[in-house]
């Protein structure tokens, strides 16, 4: 597996989320679990990261799983090409990876799975699922006839 240096968790930050609230975080008040996530130079240090990178187009919500203490949506995935890796034959159940120290919410810039476009997945398996490897880089946009930006 590919996952070696993607990312670092932090405990005990310090910061949480008090129910009830308003929904205002207040320092040394509990703690949530926060994650400091790689930023990739590249698609190609992302694809060089990723366990399995495929082409494919999100069919619908197929539920939810937990990761860090968040929810995260799980996409049930047509997979149209697997560039890296093998997950066998047929579509695929992907989560998307959830931002962490965000108070709770799980997408707050909206779930990057959640889009009938064509996209690359950038994904790694934990616990014996598939998610994308970070909130901000386990997808990217891929229109028909685009090169792809890895070797």
């Amino acid at each position: 597996m590919a996952q070696v240096g993607l990312l670092v968790a932090v405990l005990g930050t310090g910061c949480s989320l008090i129910p009830g609230s308003g929904g205002e975080t207040f320092p040394g008040s509990g703690s949530e679990t926060c994650v400091d996530w790689v930023r990739f130079a590249t698609p190609q240090d992302q694809y060089d990261h990723a366990g399995m990178v495929l082409i494919g187009k999100s069919l619908s919500q197929a539920g939810e799983t937990s990761i860090y203490g968040y929810r995260a949506t799980t996409h049930l995935v047509e997979v149209e090409r697997v560039l890296k890796g093998n997950h066998g034959s047929g579509n695929l159940s992907i989560s998307s990876m959830p931002q962490t120290c965000t108070g709770g919410e799980s997408y707050p810039d909206g779930d990057p799975l959640d889009t009938d476009q064509r996209v690359i997945i950038f994904a790694n398996q934990q616990g014996g699922e598939w998610f994308t490897m970070t909130p901000a880089q386990g997808v990217l946009p891929f229109q028909q006839g685009t090169a792809l930006p890895f070797r």
